[in-house]
């Protein structure tokens, strides 16, 4: 199948969420089943394990509810190509669901949202009604209880639209409202040249915030930004509390894009003042969608794009953003089919790139680098696959194959060619925090037999977003055992200096962002690069410069008094063969074999 992921859009909203895709009879001629893709964390949390990833609806739709035949159901969907909504009681948990079903090429998506204030509400008008008919034989028989029975009539009502329609902590309008407005203009708008746009607004550092200066100060940041949203408010920009830190802004009878980034800037200038700053994904109705899930899909889509981006700005969203999410999917759900089947063993390799001395251009050791070739997507950049199992967990049984690979190709080396140089592993901070990763790791030094000052890990600044204490805590004992400690990418965090303090690191790697500029005849880089080398020196550390192409990079290092290199200019990624053919013939012999 093609797929689209919007893992962290459906994982950031509290419907539960199923993808699946239709599974034929014989030759596609009958609908059968669906089989299931996708589960968000909503669904997981709610349902538990009802239902399952790669499970098919007929396992667990009436399990749910006797009343519900999602086949049908999707069937029906698939086969007009239109989205449908039922709601039924499950007795199984004693709730009633909103099943909404809408269909993408040919994936369903299914969102299951509790229904039980709808029917809470409804259940309190009939009340009301069954009163309301009460109340008027009553008046009947007294009218001078007229005017008291109506006010309070007006008074509930009041209560319960209010309560129907608005966020309890900021009492702006919440997603109720929010649907029966953009209803509303939808309407009309169709058959005219009308646009109007949503953006959904995401506070940023919310989770810092909550975390580090406690929920009461989140609230405060909540409804401050609410007080300065009520102020906007006209006629045609109308906005809603969605849930948690996102707001959704609708801007009606816009004129043009430039219209609602405007509006988008206003708030951002108004925010800044006040201290804090949200991150804005805008999409407008016809140009990206004619329905409302879809227009807040995408906007919430180019809401993360503006966080990715450096937050604190609003984007426009744009379909490579979907292939973006549909090819995420499919490398996600490749990932988790690799630790089930043979692929694992045939797909993954480790490729090593060597590190020299940039003096005397002795070999220092090498790099090990995780490749990943997939027999329809071919090569997948560690870029785009590293962050899914780190984001899935997949990165520790992965980080185990990397790390015991990494050892065993260091211990045959050192046993048949005498290598006594470094080998450096990438380590992610999920894999660091698993519990058994010191154990692990020392019985894996005694299992290949080799010297642990020859290897060294690699880790970078995001080892700290969470519990500093106990990394540091790791890392020591990760030294004690006489293994080198690397970080990597140097001069991309705002705190590097400040880690340098506090880590038992034994090499300092500069980010290639530096040394690509380093030759460059305003000097900033390289008077940036010297001055770090000149401070980790006299720290004690060895240095390494990433990403060293050019020759005169190269010469402007040694004049720094850089202590290693690596990069192109001295060798690429190599295989393990590769590798020992240069042990064998000598580096420069290898070259022409």
């Amino acid at each position: 199948m093609q797929d689209i992921d919007f893992k962290k859009v459906f994982n950031k909203i509290s419907a539960q969420i199923i993808i699946a895709e239709p599974v034929y009879s014989d030759e596609k001629k009958d609908l059968s089943d669906f089989r299931i893709l996708f589960i968000n964390e909503a669904f997981s949390k709610r349902f538990e394990n009802l239902a399952k990833e790669g499970g098919l609806f007929s396992k667990f739709s009436s399990e749910l509810s006797k009343d519900l035949d999602l086949i049908s159901f999707g069937s029906e969907v698939i086969k007009t190509g239109t989205s449908n909504v039922c709601t039924i009681f499950s007795n199984s948990y004693s709730c009633w669901l909103k099943i909404s079903i809408d269909v993408s090429d040919e994936l369903l998506i299914v969102t299951f949202a509790n229904a039980d204030r709808d029917k809470l509400y409804e259940e309190q008008l009939k009340n009301q009604n069954a009163r309301l008919s009460n109340l008027t034989e009553e008046l009947f028989a007294s009218r001078e209880n007229l005017r008291g029975n109506l006010d309070r009539i007006n008074a509930l009502n009041a209560k319960l639209e209010f309560t129907a329609y608005h966020d309890s902590l900021t009492g702006l309008h919440g997603r109720v409202k929010l649907e029966d407005d953009f209803s509303e203009w939808l309407k009309d708008s169709q058959g005219t040249e009308s646009k109007f746009g949503l953006m959904v607004m995401g506070i940023d550092n919310m989770k810092l915030i909550n975390d580090f200066q406690g929920r009461a100060k989140g609230d405060r940041i909540i409804c401050k930004f609410a007080e300065i949203l009520k102020r906007l408010e006209k006629e045609d920009i109308r906005f809603y509390r969605l849930n948690g830190d996102e707001f959704v802004a609708l801007y009606n009878h816009v004129a043009s894009n430039d219209t609602i980034v405007n509006m988008g800037d206003t708030l951002l200038e108004i925010c800044n003042a006040e201290g804090f700053g949200f991150s804005g994904g805008i999409s407008m109705y016809p140009d990206d969608g004619t329905n409302f899930e879809d227009i807040l899909r995408f906007a919430d889509m180019a809401m993360l794009d503006a966080k990715k981006k450096g937050k604190n700005t609003t984007c426009f969203f744009q379909a490579v953003m979907r292939e973006r999410f549909m090819r995420k999917l499919i490398i996600q759900n490749k990932l988790s089919a690799a630790f089930n089947s043979s692929a694992f063993q045939t797909g993954f390799e480790l490729h090593y790139q060597p590190q020299f001395d940039a003096v005397s251009n002795k070999l220092r050791g090498f790099e090990a680098l995780l490749r990943w070739e997939d027999d329809e997507l071919g090569w997948i950049n560690p870029e785009q696959f590293i962050p899914i199992a780190e984001e899935t967990r997949l990165v520790i049984p992965l980080g185990d194959w990397v790390m015991e690979t990494a050892i065993k190709t260091l211990s045959d080396w050192q046993k048949n060619y005498s290598f006594d140089g470094i080998m450096s592993v990438n380590v992610s901070p999920v894999q660091l925090k698993k519990a058994t990763f010191i154990f692990d790791l020392s019985t894996l030094i005694e299992q290949y037999d080799i010297r642990p000052e020859t290897l060294e890990i690699e880790i970078t600044e995001g080892v700290f977003i969470e519990n500093k204490d106990e990394i540091l805590g790791l890392l020591n004992q990760i030294r004690a055992m006489g293994i080198g400690i690397s970080l990597d990418d140097f001069g991309t965090g705002y705190s590097s200096l400040s880690y340098l303090q506090l880590l038992p690191i034994t090499t300092l790697k500069i980010d290639k962002s530096f040394i690509s500029n380093i030759a460059a005849e305003n000097g900033v880089e390289a008077n940036i690069t010297d001055s770090i080398i000149s401070m980790v020196t006299k720290m004690g550390l060895d240095t390494i410069a990433e990403g060293v192409e050019k020759p005169e990079q190269l010469n402007i290092l040694r004049s720094i008094n850089c202590r290693n290199i690596q990069g192109f200019l001295k060798g690429k990624p190599m295989s393990k063969n590769r590798c020992e053919q240069i042990f064998k013939y000598g580096y420069e012999s290898a070259e022409h074999l």
